[in-house]
């Protein structure tokens, strides 16, 4: 029973906790998936959009900086060397001014150069003779736009020094007060890991740019960048070269896996690079998404608890009901086997009231006197069905002791004396002569009634008397009525 009952509830809960887990998670994680990748060409406009701000937060800096009388200084000097040593002061002031003002951009500034008003390097900062009487307009094709229109200008440079970078660089004119422009101020940043891992950030995804076949700055890092660049530059060269091209039209959204994540994304050109073929790819991970909805695992973990306190409830209650059920069938086999003066005594809320009334029935069966709730002791129906039942013979009729008034006990004093004279030998084997006479007086088998079980059970009620009425001594009288043959107790004070 136990096991039934523990056994039952486990699948109920097992059942209720696997299928939950299973419809709830794959909804949630559905729904995160769809998330990510719905958003994906939404989120490709708006990292165009923050590209196209930093570009043109760059340019209002930098046409701020050229308006200085600092900068228009350079060329009121009388010589050349004084010139380029102005022109680099000023770049290197700028430079500075730049770090300062841009501390949300991931790195200081890269460079900052004046040129004149053909394009040619005056000095630039960090170093007056590096780049000087270099002609910029050869790898910076909108600074011939600045110096012809005087309109400013976002562009990308490919910057080599040592090793090949590309800025994201802003070009303002520099003029007279007269309005005429006397050259340029260039001031560009690394398009580097920070930069790409900055505006990532501000996505929530990841970023990197790409570069004349390869990946530049990157979010990404490690193994996880080299799988990226072998899956748009091998896997599908011709699609990311095709996207590249597509000036200002970003690719289809795209799957790809990279190490143990799984990713979608979209590449296209970066706006605002005349001068030189650079992009971009945005990913969101898949596999991050899908992780938020692990907080559903908590159903699992809460099956498991569920089901350990199945097990230890389940246990706890069955034993509860299995333990006195026990008790009662070992007590009634008892009485079967012969114990008829053994009665139940189960402690159980559930099961206590079918114990008291067992020993009920089988007072009633043995002819045992109760006690009632206000203490008075009276003799069941039949009295000796019991007795006689103890010898094996079920259906024999029982004797039963019919009530008198008061609580059954007769209280004769002469007929007491009379009694309590009388030897106890003689007296039990006159009440079972005169017993087993009436009952066959009354047409009843008594073939079943020995005297010894008889004499047993009579001491068992006079001992209840006794004990009941604290009197000196308990003698019985057999009373027929009819067909009825009854024991009637006398009190002997």
């Amino acid at each position: 029973m136990r096991t039934k009952m523990i056994g039952g509830n486990l699948i109920a809960v097992l059942l209720v906790g696997v299928v939950s887990y299973f419809v709830v998670s794959s909804q949630v994680e559905s729904a995160f998936l769809e998330e990510v990748d719905s958003r994906i060409a939404g989120d490709v406009q708006l990292f165009d959009q923050l590209w196209r701000l930093a570009g043109r937060e760059l340019v209002e800096q930098t046409v701020a900086q050229a308006r200085e009388d600092d900068t228009r200084d350079v060329f009121s000097a009388l010589d050349e060397a004084t010139q380029r040593e102005r022109a680099y002061e000023r770049a290197t002031a700028v430079l500075d001014w730049l770090g300062r003002r841009n501390r949300n951009r991931a790195g200081a500034a890269e460079i900052a150069l004046i040129t004149d008003d053909r394009g040619v390097v005056i000095a630039r900062s960090q170093d007056r003779n590096r780049m000087h009487g270099d002609d910029l307009t050869r790898v910076l094709s909108s600074l011939r736009g600045v110096l012809d229109t005087g309109e400013p200008a976002i562009d990308v440079w490919r910057y080599e020094e040592g090793q090949t970078k590309y800025l994201q660089v802003a070009i303002a004119p520099i003029r007279e007060p007269n309005g005429a422009i006397r050259g340029a101020l260039v001031a560009g940043y690394d398009m580097s890991n920070g930069m790409a891992s900055r505006l990532g950030g501000m996505l929530g995804l990841d970023v990197a740019f790409v570069q004349e076949g390869a990946i530049g700055g990157s979010s990404l890092e490690g193994a996880t960048r080299d799988a990226l660049q072998s899956a748009l530059f091998e896997g599908q060269a011709a699609a990311t070269q095709a996207a590249l091209a597509d000036e200002g039209t970003a690719s289809d959204a795209f799957a790809l896996g990279l190490g143990d994540d799984q990713y979608i994304g979209m590449l296209g050109p970066l706006s605002y690079s005349p001068s030189a073929q650079v992009g971009y790819v945005v990913l969101g991970n898949r596999t991050r998404q899908r992780a938020k909805a692990s907080p559903v695992n908590m159903i699992l973990i809460m099956t498991a608890l569920g089901i350990v306190a199945v097990v230890i409830f389940g246990f706890l209650l069955g034993t509860s009901f299995i333990r006195p059920i026990e008790q009662m069938e070992e007590g009634v086999l008892a009485v079967i086997n012969g114990r008829t003066d053994l009665r139940l005594d189960i402690e159980s809320a559930e099961l206590g009231g079918l114990a008291y009334r067992i020993n009920q029935l089988l007072n009633v069966f043995t002819g045992t006197p109760e006690e009632d709730e206000d203490g008075r002791v009276s003799s069941p129906p039949e009295a000796w069905a019991g007795a006689d039942a103890m010898n094996s013979r079920p259906e024999e009729p029982a004797a039963s002791s019919p009530p008198s008034s008061g609580q059954g006990e007769e209280d004769d004093p002469e007929l007491a004396a009379k009694l309590a004279a009388e030897p106890e030998d003689a007296y039990y084997a006159r009440i079972f002569r005169e017993y087993v006479a009436a009952k066959e007086a009354a047409g009843e088998n008594v073939s079943n009634i020995t005297e010894d079980r008889f004499i047993q059970r009579l001491q068992a009620n006079e001992k209840s008397l006794l004990k009941k009425h604290g009197c000196k001594m308990v003698r019985f009288q057999v009373q027929a009525r009819g067909a009825q043959v009854n024991l009637r107790p006398v009190i002997i004070r």
